[in-house]
């Protein structure tokens, strides 16, 4: 009895022992559970014009600028603009003293009177003398010295209109006006100052549309012409993006820079864009062409290559593209594929070739 006990103590183990055993070695047989595929967003790959751009740095310029002077040489009685003020053209920006031009006017006019009642008189002289004349009952030298007199006050009496008209434009010259629409940037003189003729006033400038000053690098001048469009960008103003057109290229290079200076033109009616702004002005160069597109979004860079994933009947395989062109959203690719191509453009980074994916969404 005492022996079959110890026996059964021993076989007990060894039965569990071996029942484990089978257990782990059936565990082991069975096949891994496969990876779920991994859920992916598509796009499609296709042709679309494309044409080559360049970004450059421009500088802002008013379209306008003048600084206003003095026709006419006086004392300033009235400066009613200041620095930063918005004038309207024909606005006063300045009047000069006028006291001793009205004088002038004053006496010129009552000269202008008296050689004209004079005039008048020696037209009827004239014609009495010649009706004596053609009776012989004056002498010639009678007739000749009344036709005389007649032409002599004439001439004086243009000669003082022209002399009123001289004063008169004086006197007008004597109000500085606008030449433009614009805004008072500098200013030059106050009241009680001498202006000598020809003296500077004020400078003004017209920001209704702006002028931007963009060095072209020598390769691409032979690709911008005049009309061409473009867009800007502003650093202080993130959230404007401005369309114009090139409206002038300057012939002659920078000898320093090597570069074409050329003139875009902004529109600017809201005022936003002022004098001495940097932009980034990007400009359209080379003829367009049809070209392969794919999204920004498909392009994954790892390893210092870059590559996308196309999907085929629900695996991934890894393509190697050459980015040529990059454009708003899309970018021209080169490589072992074609237009209607599906493309990843979300979830790849965490891909694998040969990979199972589920689409979520197809985006074009």
């Amino acid at each position: 009895m005492l022996l079959s006990t110890q026996i059964r103590r021993m076989i007990i183990p060894f039965l569990a022992m071996v029942m484990l055993a089978g257990c782990s070695e059936q565990q082991a047989a069975q096949p891994p559970q496969g990876r779920p595929p991994s859920p992916v967003r598509v796009a499609t790959a296709m042709m679309q014009e494309v044409q080559r751009s360049v970004s450059l740095v421009g500088s802002v310029k008013p379209w306008r600028r003048s600084v206003v002077a003095s026709e006419v040489a006086g004392l300033v009685q009235v400066f009613p603009v200041e620095e930063g003020m918005a004038v309207k053209r024909g606005q006063v920006l300045a009047r000069l003293r006028t006291d001793t031009l009205t004088i002038r006017l004053h006496a010129a006019e009552a000269s202008h009177r008296e050689a004209q009642t004079r005039y008048q008189q020696a037209k009827n002289d004239l014609r009495r003398v010649n009706v004596l004349f053609k009776k012989e009952l004056v002498t010639q030298k009678e007739y000749d010295d009344a036709i005389t007199e007649e032409s002599a006050l004439g001439q004086r009496l243009i000669q003082l209109e022209s002399e009123i008209q001289q004063v008169r434009d004086q006197l007008q010259k004597s109000r500085i006006l606008a030449p433009f629409d614009g805004w008072i940037t500098q200013e030059f003189t106050e009241v009680g100052q001498w202006v000598s003729a020809g003296g500077q006033v004020v400078e003004i400038v017209d920001m209704s549309r702006v002028q931007l000053e963009v060095p072209l690098p020598e390769r691409y001048i032979k690709d911008i012409r005049v009309n061409d469009p473009v867009s800007a960008v502003f650093d202080g103003l993130p959230d404007l993006q401005a369309k114009g057109r090139v409206f002038s290229v300057v012939a002659q290079a920078d000898q320093a820079s090597r570069t074409f200076p050329i003139n875009v033109e902004l529109p600017n009616p809201d005022l936003s864009i002022k004098s001495g702004m940097v932009s980034r002005v990007t400009l359209q160069v080379g003829e367009p062409y049809d070209a392969l597109v794919i999204p920004k979004d498909a392009l994954v860079l790892r390893g210092g290559r870059e590559f996308i994933y196309l999907v085929k009947e629900g695996q991934v395989s890894q393509i190697p593209v050459n980015p040529v062109l990059h454009l708003n959203e899309v970018v021209q690719v080169t490589g072992d594929l074609g237009p209607g191509a599906t493309v990843v453009v979300e979830g790849n980074e965490r891909l694998l070739p040969g990979q199972s994916v589920r689409i979520l969404e197809s985006e074009g």
